[in-house]
């Protein structure tokens, strides 16, 4: 894995875990105001993102002799305009917590008094936090139906048959493969798409469909390593896949347990007081989620049992994450701000 869990720089990394193993928008979706702009012309590549140079203060009240402007670095130095008065300490900011929190009695009460959502956190980071809470829930009774069907689909599996699936798909490539590129970096952006949010209309949704993309690519990569099971193109040279083949085993589908994960998701918090507030929630998100897992069949990344296989591993996997404390304040939140479109 080139980023183990996501762990990248980009304005937008890859959530795929079978895509570039990067995190969807690792600091990034939650906007780096401006990259790729003005700063980048300072030095390509560049992360400085406000850089501080010195800057002329300018005024005829100097001292004797002074025949040049003076100038402010950061915090300044001289008055505006310039004087032989030293500039006023300013005083520290009134900030007792990185993010806003309910009052509290007791130091140090994590983390059922944080108000939600998290709005100091990136939903990068965030996620990891609501994995460390998926992580001790996470256990051999919790998956013992899971191991189970996932046992059972992969020895039912025809080769023969998948081959010649996956064969047939090849001549979709074309028309498949803008989407499909998009998708092996960011699968959230159609699903916004779609349903219309973002971190600026729906951010407790957003906090969780990063929680959701986080937690199922843990789950996916546990299950890769109990199976190591081959690519396709391991097997078959005929389908040579356009794109680079991920680095770690095939079965189940990252790509597939994040999709339905997401899925899952947005069913249960599209509502309102009033009912659902997307009627047709339950299709649009199942017809995404196959799609995006179709599509890394169509690359002849996956055989279509790797498909089926992350939709079961999503199922279960959700039912155990709307379980964590913070997820479920989380969820409890999104629905009113889903409902809050429909008043």
């Amino acid at each position: 894995m080139a980023n183990a869990f996501g762990l990248t720089s980009g304005a937008d990394g890859a959530d795929g875990a079978d895509g570039a193993d990067g995190a969807d928008g690792a600091d990034g979706a939650d906007g780096a105001d401006g990259a790729g702009g003005v700063f980048r012309t300072i030095r390509s590549g560049s992360r400085i993102i406000r850089p501080i140079g010195s800057s002329p203060s300018i005024g005829t009240n100097t001292a004797a002799g002074e025949t040049w402007h003076r100038g402010n670095r950061w915090p300044p130095e001289n008055t505006e305009p310039p004087s032989g008065v030293l500039p006023a300490a300013w005083s520290p900011n009134l900030n007792r917590h990185f993010t806003p929190i309910t009052p509290v009695t007791t130091i140090n009460v994590p983390p059922a008094n944080v108000i939600m959502p998290p709005r100091a956190w990136s939903t990068y980071h965030f996620s990891i936090v609501l994995l460390t809470e998926f992580v001790p829930q996470f256990t051999a009774a919790t998956i013992s139906t899971l191991n189970s069907q996932l046992d059972g689909l992969l020895s039912a599996v025809s080769l023969a048959a998948e081959k010649a699936d996956l064969l047939e798909m090849i001549e979709f490539r074309p028309g498949v493969m803008a989407e499909a590129l998009v998708q092996a970096d960011s699968i959230t952006r159609h699903f916004r798409g779609a349903l219309s949010y973002s971190k600026a209309t729906h951010p407790n949704t957003v906090y969780l469909e990063q929680g959701a993309l986080r937690v199922a690519q843990f789950v996916a990569m546990y299950y890769k390593n109990r199976y190591q099971r081959p690519r396709p193109s391991q097997l078959w040279p005929e389908l040579m896949p356009p794109i680079t083949v991920p680095g770690h085993a095939s079965y189940p589908s990252g790509h597939a347990t994040e999709a339905y994960m997401i899925a899952e998701l947005l069913r249960e918090i599209v509502v309102s007081t009033s009912g659902v507030v997307v009627p047709s929630v339950n299709d649009i998100t199942n017809r995404l989620a196959n799609r995006i897992a179709r599509n890394r069949e169509v690359l002849g990344l996956h055989y279509p049992s790797d498909s089926e296989g992350g939709r079961l591993t999503a199922i279960a996997t959700y039912n155990i994450f709307r379980s964590c404390p913070t997820v479920a304040r989380l969820i409890a939140n999104a629905k009113v701000e889903w409902g809050d479109f429909t008043n």
